[in-house]
């Protein structure tokens, strides 16, 4: 008996909680190893009808790819960021593209806090130095982040999180959303635009999605905007910021330091000049990898998923391109 609906993963793997909401109405899960390029995607759809794709990581899924399958009903990304995908074309074929909501925005949120707290006391290159043998109790002093001031440059899910526990460590919080009165008085005081932020935060942390208006949007004027010794997280896209101009300004000493958890090309080549840049803190995209984060969110994408097929319970505020769910 054939299955009513193929979902198409573009991963090896899937939590088994998300596996048990498609099983629900019995669809079946088609898991991709290895790399997921166009060519591969686009074979892979025309194998068989499919009428979801479950999107891990950032494959590109094109106009070509959107447009060569008339089954398709319902793109749900395992995360949040869907700068890989058109949603032009999407929208033009009437399929709708989801975010897996808050699912994994409190695991980005606490790595986000992480890298602050990081950075500002040094973590990093104080436990270098204790294991070579210095011992720098004596003459060490550090920055408390009580009392600083953080800039969120986009107010979503993720910099709320961010927001609340920043306020909970006595931090001041201003934040710029993508329209005016985005941002929550009670979490933040809205700035009135880019500049204003970067002239009175102590630390920013980027929180937009990437598009053609905010592609390198942190450049060297942008960097040489920020207070001196001001420290710069992006847990968002690597491309927000030119990594060529946050090098020099680490190496001036413009900026104390910057944690960045995504580069504009990941995995990144070994001599790629950002990665020698000091007082830098580099994870490898996984601020969303934690055991319960990938659950939530592949349950998440599941539902979404299901909602689309089943024509029941579907959460717009998960939908990126509502106009796809509007009548013909």
């Amino acid at each position: 008996m054939t299955a009513p609906f193929r979902v198409l993963v573009t991963g090896d793997t899937l939590a088994p909680a998300a596996v048990n909401v498609l099983g629900e109405i019995g669809a079946d899960i088609v898991l991709m190893r290895d790399a997921v390029t166009p060519d591969r995607l686009t074979h892979e759809m025309a194998t068989a009808p499919t009428q979801a794709i479950l999107m891990r990581g950032n494959p590109i899924i094109s106009s070509a790819i959107i447009a060569g399958n008339p089954h398709l009903r319902v793109i749900a990304k395992h995360g949040a960021g869907v700068d890989s995908v058109d949603i032009d074309a999407a929208t033009e074929r009437r399929v709708p593209v989801m975010v897996a909501g808050d699912a994994n925005a409190p695991a980005v949120a606490e790595h986000t806090v992480a890298l602050i707290l990081a950075l500002g006391r040094d973590v990093v290159s104080l436990n270098a130095r204790t294991h070579s043998g210095a011992w720098d109790r004596a003459t060490y002093r550090g920055r408390e982040v009580r009392g600083r001031t953080l800039g969120l440059v986009g107010f979503g899910r993720i910099a709320r999180h961010v927001a609340r526990a920043a306020v909970a460590l006595g931090m001041t919080v201003v934040a710029l959303g993508r329209s005016k009165g985005r941002v929550d008085p009670a979490l933040a005081r809205e700035a009135a635009d880019l500049a204003e932020l970067l002239a009175v935060s102590d630390i920013v942390s980027l929180h937009a999605p990437l598009t053609d208006a905010t592609r390198g949007m942190i450049d060297a004027g942008r960097l040489a905007a920020m207070k001196s010794g001001a420290i710069l997280i992006n847990t968002a896209r690597g491309a927000l910021v030119d990594e060529d101009a946050l090098c020099a300004a680490l190496r001036s000493g413009h900026l104390t330091g910057a944690g960045l958890d995504t580069l504009a090309e990941e995995p990144p080549a070994k001599d790629r000049p950002i990665l020698q840049a000091p007082n830098l803190i580099v994870t490898p995209h996984i601020a969303a990898q934690t055991g319960a984060s990938i659950t939530r969110t592949g349950v998440e994408a599941a539902r979404n998923i299901v909602a689309v097929l089943t024509q029941r319970d579907i959460d717009r505020a998960n939908v990126v391109n509502p106009a796809a769910l509007d009548p013909p």
